[in-house]
C-alpha cells in the first residue's frame, strides 16, 4: 500500500465537493474508508488513522485528544467536536508578532479599518473568522505558505494563508492564537480526507478551533489536528516540511 505524505506544494485537483472552490483549499489527499455502522447523522465519529509510526502519530495527537488507543498499525480514537487542548499560553509566542505571523506590518494594520468599520473596535473570534473568509477572494493553492502581510496584498491563497491571516488578525486583537495543520474528512460520498491548515485561539474553554476557509459551518469532528506551527522564524518553511513529512498516514478508516 502506497503511503500518502502531506507536502505544502501539492493541491488537490479534484475533490468530492460540494464544497466551495475546495480544490483550491488543501494541501493534500489521504485516503478514507468509510465503515460507518452508525447514522450518517451521528456527531459521533470513531477515527482509525493507519501510520507508519503509531507511536508518533499518537503524541502529536496527545496534545488534543486524552483516550487514544495504539494498535499495531495506527491509532484510534473518537469524536464529538473538536478536540479543545488545554496548552498552556506562551505569551511572547502566542501574542507577539514574528516573521511568518507579521501583524505588525502595514498591509495587515490596515485591515483594522475595514474590521473595526464591519464589527466594531473589539471583534469576536467567530467575527474575525469570516472576515478572513471574504477577504480572501482569490482561493487557489499557488501559494506556498505565505506570510501574513503577504496574504493581506494578495488576497489570495488556499487554507495556509486563511490560517496565518486569522492567527495574525488574533493576535493583532490581543487574542493568543496558534496555526494548526491536521486533516479534514469530507463525509459526503466519496469519503475523502485532505491534508489542512487552520488556527486556534485561547479562549475559556482552552485552544478553540477557527477555520478561515469555512469549509464547513464550525470547527468540528472533521478536523483532526495533528501538529502546531511552532517555528515562525525565517526558516519556517523547514520546519513545515519536516513536521508534514514525518506524519506518514497510509489510510484513514472511519468508523
Amino acid at each position: 500500500m502506497s503511503v500518502v505524505r502531506f507536502c505544502l506544494l501539492c493541491v488537490v485537483t479534484a475533490l468530492a465537493a460540494p464544497l466551495p472552490a475546495a480544490d483550491d483549499l488543501f494541501i493534500g489527499q489521504v485516503r478514507v474508508e468509510n465503515v460507518r455502522t452508525e447514522s450518517a447523522d451521528s456527531q459521533t465519529i470513531r477515527y482509525l488513522i493507519l501510520h507508519e509510526n503509531p507511536a508518533l502519530l499518537e503524541s502529536r495527537l496527545a496534545e488534543w485528544i486524552s483516550q487514544l488507543v495504539v494498535t499495531p498499525d495506527g491509532v484510534e480514537f473518537s469524536l464529538t467536536n473538536y478536540p479543545v487542548a488545554s496548552t498552556p499560553v506562551n505569551g511572547s509566542h502566542h501574542q507577539a508578532a514574528s516573521f511568518l505571523i507579521d501583524y505588525n506590518e502595514p498591509s495587515v494594520q490596515a485591515l483594522v479599518v475595514q474590521i473595526d468599520a464591519q464589527y466594531g473596535v473589539r471583534p469576536i473570534p467567530a467575527e474575525l473568522e469570516q472576515f478572513v473568509y471574504e477577504y480572501i477572494e482569490n482561493k487557489n493553492g499557488a501559494h506556498g505558505f505565505d506570510v501574513a502581510s503577504m496574504v493581506a496584498k494578495t488576497r489570495a491563497g488556499d487554507c495556509t494563508e486563511h490560517a496565518v491571516l486569522l492567527t495574525a488578525l488574533l493576535r493583532m486583537y490581543g487574542y493568543p492564537a496558534r496555526t494548526v495543520t491536521g486533516l479534514y474528512v469530507a463525509l459526503e460520498e466519496p469519503v475523502l480526507g485532505y491534508g489542512h491548515a487552520w488556527t486556534e485561539y485561547y479562549g475559556d474553554k482552552g485552544w478553540t478551533g477557527l477555520d478561515g476557509t469555512r469549509i464547513s459551518d464550525m470547527v468540528g469532528a472533521r478536523h483532526v489536528p495533528l501538529g502546531v506551527v511552532d517555528d515562525e522564524t525565517i526558516g519556517y518553511t523547514l520546519g513545515l516540511l519536516r513536521t508534514l513529512q514525518s506524519i506518514a498516514i497510509t489510510r484513514v478508516i472511519v468508523k
